[in-house]
């Protein structure tokens, strides 16, 4: 799967929707080994039931999930998760995430739960509706939320700029803001706060997660 999306001069290209859940910050920068059955169990908390497994795959497969797919890797003290709705949901839910009965009613707490002293942050862009924004929980407790979308501008803005955030904010006044591809640029370099660097700027490496596939209903 091809995260990366060109499109015309000024929109998004990348598409990705992913919650990254952590006692310790940046843990996610150097590859581990994903725990299967932790992941399977995580899994089971999160899902409704219909999943099975479809393999072991990298981050770079999971990043842009279909309407039928969940990942979960779980690492040493992390865990990262990719499902079409689970990023949006804990961005703005109300305005954004369709979740469409594939999960369970308290995935936001299972989540929130995992690490509860440590940090969750959710990320989501989508090119073709240029819809961006990132999420972040510290302790359980939202600290900042930026969201916008090609359509509405820049609709959610709560909570101090993290630090990661700051060399673009240097550049980008809120009206620029406005435009899908600066969203793109702050989402970015806010991923660094999990991964070390700007997600895009990590050349196809990164860890394992497992796939599950929703299966058609009978």
């Amino acid at each position: 799967m091809n995260t990366a999306m060109h499109g015309p001069a000024g929109a998004m290209r990348w598409e990705l929707s992913i919650v990254c859940a952590t006692d310790r910050p940046g843990s996610f920068a150097e590859p581990a080994g994903n725990d299967v059955d932790r992941a399977a169990r995580i899994v089971s908390e999160l899902a409704a039931d219909g999943y099975q497994h479809a393999g072991e795959v990298s981050l770079w497969q999971a990043l842009y999930p279909g309407d039928d797919a969940l990942f979960v890797g779980a690492y040493p003290g992390g865990v990262l998760a990719c499902h079409a709705d689970l990023a949006g949901a804990l961005i703005h839910g109300n305005a954004w995430s369709r979740v469409n009965g594939s999960l369970r009613g308290g995935f936001r707490e299972t989540l929130l739960a995992l690490y509860p002293g440590g940090e969750v942050m959710a990320m989501a862009l989508h090119c073709a509706a240029n819809l961006w924004g990132f999420s972040t929980y510290r302790e359980s407790r939202r600290i900042r939320t930026v969201a916008g979308s090609g359509e509405d501008g820049l609709f959610a803005d709560h909570g101090p700029p993290l630090a990661e955030e700051i060399p673009v904010l240097a550049h980008v006044t809120p009206a620029l803001l406005d435009r899908p591809a600066a969203g793109e640029a702050l989402v970015l370099a806010a991923s660094a706060r999990m991964f070390g660097d700007s997600i895009d700027r990590l050349a196809g490496t990164g860890p394992t997660l497992s796939h599950y596939r929703r299966r058609p209903a009978a």
